[in-house]
């Protein structure tokens, strides 16, 4: 997903890609790697109001903070289990953690630890298509 959110000084535009999952008509996204601090975490709390991007659909949306842990740990949950399907390729996966590269598999299973304290943001996309 892109995501554009309003800098919470600036005001200016901040666009980056940001992993997703979708949820009925809306999408989920997690601010596991640098929690709270991440800027478009800190971003969407200041003003969220924001544009995405999926696929060809662009959208404005409004992003609303998961307030609640046992929910934000469900959502973990079910991001795990269809981790199986996105990110890289299974077969690459012991390859990228033997290079120390990456660990897919461990930092899935580490934010679905943290599950109940770190930010989760679903993203309710507006009626209209822009």
């Amino acid at each position: 997903m892109r995501l554009t959110t309003r800098g919470r000084k600036t005001g200016r535009a901040r666009t980056i890609g940001i992993s997703f999952m979708p949820h009925g008509e809306n999408f989920i996204i997690f601010a596991g790697f640098r929690g709270v601090d991440a800027n478009w975490y800190r971003n969407v709390r200041a003003t969220p109001e924001v544009r995405i991007k999926v696929g060809r659909r662009e959208t404005n949306a409004t992003a609303h903070v998961v307030d609640d842990p046992e929910e934000r740990r469900q959502l973990m949950l079910q991001m795990q289990r269809r981790s199986a399907h996105c990110g890289p390729p299974r077969s690459f996966r012991p390859l990228l953690r033997l290079a120390g590269l990456f660990d897919y598999d461990a930092e899935i299973a580490m934010a679905v630890n943290a599950g109940s304290a770190l930010p989760v943001v679903e993203v309710v996309p507006s009626e209209r298509k822009q």
